[in-house]
């Protein structure tokens, strides 16, 4: 299919500017029915009709889904400062609005309407402008935006039609912001890497428990944040959220998830490099997943994310000059940091409490199972100050190094770095260096499809340092403190995100020589007799598991890998650190 589509935003503002100039032009499609949500087309026609009309807004598409639907950047600031470039010169704040990741929580959609309208036509609220550049995508998941039914959210009242989940390859983008695996995701690193935004949010609706909040927040997790932006975020920036939000009728609590009744505690979400606000943390930037309850009316989500918007560009405005300064802070800190968490788990040693309104669990016998269920009795609302874990502890860390090395044969995973904008250079002549290298010890293989991938974990490596030869057409990765988050998440293989885990170096798993029982005995016998090491091994290897005393071509194999035939690349993961 050619892609003109630098023709669509001039034929559909042609289309939607007819009747424009009625009282009623900027009324949103979700303002006319409460229980409705604007569509791909009715979101970015209304976009489109606001650059048409209003000189602070700019509407350009930044790439494209995978099922060849484009996607709509829309860029609202003071004329003349929209280009990122110009923004950062004039001390902007840069703002990043996500919505429709997945298209069956939509409120982000209709909220982010009528948030840029009150931008463009409220002059005390527009006055944010001249601190703030805001940059909204309208329709992220463009594909499961086009696939409405009243059916694909079981468990969430409204709004009458909903989207869905996946997109035109059924992947769940909110998993893919470092893996790459749609064109949606490369489309999304590229706007990122032009607004290298200070603020980011992503709007979603909630699953789980019912309780009386209408609004919930994911921020990220302080201890993934260098000490300068976890301080702006947990001291001054969430309680001023937390705030305005109850001020403005809607008071908002953590992230509720999991089935099981909220007091007992909530935990803090571990949000990796696959969601966006781990992808977002990596680069510094502040991120929140706004979670709207899936059980209040669709109503009182788009105006829970409304507020929300509107509170967090108020800070932005209020605070300006100190959200950057401690983003510069962050960076400096991690560059004196000579290492980089790569695995976290909730802190339960350290809790604070929230004040939840919510309601008495209770059970009773199921009209399906006949086993007890759970219910929730909004005849019996409460209100307490519950645990909170928002902590985590690092479980792994590694060195910082100075850069990897990644072999001309791999060069699709140059492809990837560039397109996270990673300069990659290449070898020009053969050079030797000291690295280290690893070779996979043991891995966890998942037993089921996840995001099209069998995504391994407990990942356990041996480290070999070596003298390498670095070949003509090598890639040399340079590791800075502004890119040493992002390559070590997608590059250390111990990563949970990490491009091995996803399967990308598959092939160093498969053995490609193997050996015959009754030719190889003999052999075997032999590295017994001359080898008092591995004759212990064996033994003690017998000793822990009986069972292998019995398998006389487990035994064999078990001598094989520690024999000089074990071919060299077998495990041996093909991207070196150079320290």
């Amino acid at each position: 299919m050619e892609r003109t589509f630098a023709l669509l935003p001039l034929l559909w503002v042609l289309l939607a500017s007819r009747g424009s100039a009625q009282n009623d032009a900027w009324s949103t499609p979700f303002e006319k029915d409460a229980n409705y949500s604007a569509s791909y087309r009715e979101a970015h026609d209304y976009f489109l009709r606001l650059a048409g009309s209003f000189p602070e807004v700019q509407v350009d598409t930044f790439g494209w889904s995978d099922g060849g639907h484009p996607l709509l950047e829309v860029v609202l600031g003071e004329p003349g400062e929209t280009d990122p470039a110009k923004a950062r010169a004039s001390g902007k704040l840069i703002l990043l609005v996500n919505n429709a990741i997945h298209p069956g929580e939509p409120c982000g959609v209709d909220a982010s309407m009528m948030f840029a309208r009150r931008l463009l036509t409220d002059r005390r609220f527009g006055r944010l402008l001249r601190k703030v550049v805001v940059v909204i995508i309208p329709y992220y998941n463009a594909d499961g935006g086009q696939e409405r039914s009243p059916y694909y959210r079981a468990n969430q009242v409204g709004p009458a039609l909903q989207g869905f989940r996946g997109n035109a390859r059924n992947l769940d983008l909110n998993r893919d912001f470092l893996k790459l695996d749609s064109e949606n995701a490369r489309s999304f690193v590229r706007l990122f890497q032009k607004w290298k935004p200070d603020l980011f949010v992503d709007t979603h609706t909630s699953n789980g428990a019912d309780y009386a909040h209408a609004m919930t927040l994911i921020p990220t997790l302080p201890d993934k944040l260098p000490p300068a932006l976890a301080a702006m975020q947990q001291d001054v920036m969430l309680p001023f959220l937390y705030k305005r939000m109850a001020d403005a009728g809607w008071p908002m609590c953590p992230y509720v998830h999991g089935d099981h009744p909220p007091e007992q505690g909530v935990r803090g979400f571990i949000d990796l490099p696959r969601y966006s606000t781990g992808y977002a943390a990596l680069h510094r930037t502040l991120g929140f997943m706004t979670e709207a309850h899936m059980l209040k009316p669709f109503a009182d989500r788009v105006r829970a994310t409304e507020a929300f918007l509107e509170s967090l560009l108020v800070f932005a405005g209020e605070r300006t000059r100190e959200i950057l300064t401690a983003r510069q802070m962050g960076i400096a800190q991690d560059s004196a940091s000579a290492t980089v968490d790569i695995q976290w788990a909730i802190d339960s040693s350290r809790t604070r409490t929230f004040t939840f309104r919510g309601y008495r669990a209770t059970t009773r016998l199921s009209e399906v199972s006949g086993t007890p269920r759970l219910l929730y009795d909004r005849q019996q609302p409460f209100k307490a100050e519950i645990p909170y874990y928002p902590y985590a502890r690092p479980m792994a860390s590694v060195r910082r190094p100075a850069a990897y090395v990644v072999p001309r044969a791999w060069s699709d995973i140059g492809e990837m770095l560039n397109r996270h904008g990673i300069i990659t250079r290449r070898i020009v002549q053969d050079t030797t260096v000291n690295v280290t290298a690893f070779r996979i010890r043991e891995l966890q293989v998942g037993s089921r499809p996840y995001e099209g991938h069998y995504v391994h974990s407990r990942v356990q490596v041996d480290s070999l340092t070596r003298t390498h030869t670095l070949r003509e057409g090598d890639l040399w990765v340079e590791v800075t403190p502004e890119n040493a988050r992002l390559l070590v998440h997608a590059l250390d293989p111990r990563a949970p995100d990490s491009w091995f885990a996803w399967n990308r170096f598959d092939a160093i798993l498969d053995q490609k020589e193997y050996f015959s029982d009754y030719l190889f005995e003999d052999t075997a016998a032999r590295l017994l007799r001359e080898d008092a090491t591995l004759r212990d091994g064996l033994a003690e290897a017998i000793r822990q598991n009986p069972a292998l005393a019995k398998d006389a071509h487990a035994q064999l194999d078990w001598i094989y890998r520690r024999s000089p035939w074990l071919e060299p690349s077998y495990r041996m993961y093909p991207v070196w650190r150079v320290e």
